[in-house]
């Protein structure tokens, strides 16, 4: 739910080193869900509330463009616009109509996938907007908000869109490690209680603090 400033060790799968190229594939996917629900949010609804309490949905789409802006710079290892941290709406987006958000969104998309296509992104230490860390670290936590901000997009405009089970059950393996000190630090709400049979996908967005079950209505 909110830019990502903290230290992490290098994550595995198993007894195994997860391959940046599955990792890389699985960033693209991420960021293809939040374009395609962003697409599928109407003009009038950009005022409507989201899982996260404290944006509207317009506010997620900000928060989205910033997100997808620093994740390029962090992949090319390029100083992002200090601004993109403070200002709102970020400057690609200030002055311009909400109608047009969605088309300014989807045109940073693709930039920010191909940065951290290339194996380069995934050595050494990578930023964004904090202090360094591993690099595949901040890749598994980019894949994680991807994912979970798509969620939050979809479930506030009442849009049908499934998550993938890889995505989700890679969303569950990162919170697992780092919702704890994510949470310390006031990143993320309170773990919502779930069954430990629930799907990857309920238990990952629990563990951001969110209610799987969120409805507009509800709130």
């Amino acid at each position: 739910m909110s830019i990502i400033r903290l230290g992490v060790g290098r994550e595995k799968e198993g007894c195994r080193m997860l391959l940046p190229a599955t990792r890389a594939e699985q960033l693209t996917q991420s960021i293809d869900l939040v374009v395609d629900a962003v697409r599928g949010a109407l003009g009038d609804q950009y005022h409507s509330p989201t899982p996260c309490s404290a944006w509207t949905v317009k506010d997620l789409v900000n928060h989205l463009v910033m997100m997808l802006l620093m994740t390029r710079d962090a992949g090319t290892r390029t100083a992002s616009d200090p601004s993109l941290l403070t200002a709102n709406p970020v400057p690609l987006l200030a002055g311009r109509p909400e109608s047009e958000w969605a088309l300014l969104l989807a045109a940073r998309a693709e930039p920010a996938a191909r940065a951290w296509s290339e194996p380069a992104a995934w050595e050494g230490e990578a930023a964004l907007g904090g202090p360094p860390m591993p690099a595949t670290a901040l890749g598994g936590i980019l894949i994680a908000e991807f994912t979970v901000h798509a969620w939050d997009m979809t479930a506030a405009t009442g849009q049908r869109r499934a998550i993938p089970a890889s995505l989700a059950e890679a969303t569950f393996a990162t919170y697992s490690r780092e919702a704890p000190r994510m949470r310390g630090l006031g990143l993320l709400g309170d773990e919502v209680p779930q069954d430990s049979d629930a799907p990857a996908l309920d238990r990952a967005l629990a563990l951001s603090g969110r209610n799987p079950r969120w409805t507009p209505a509800a709130h």
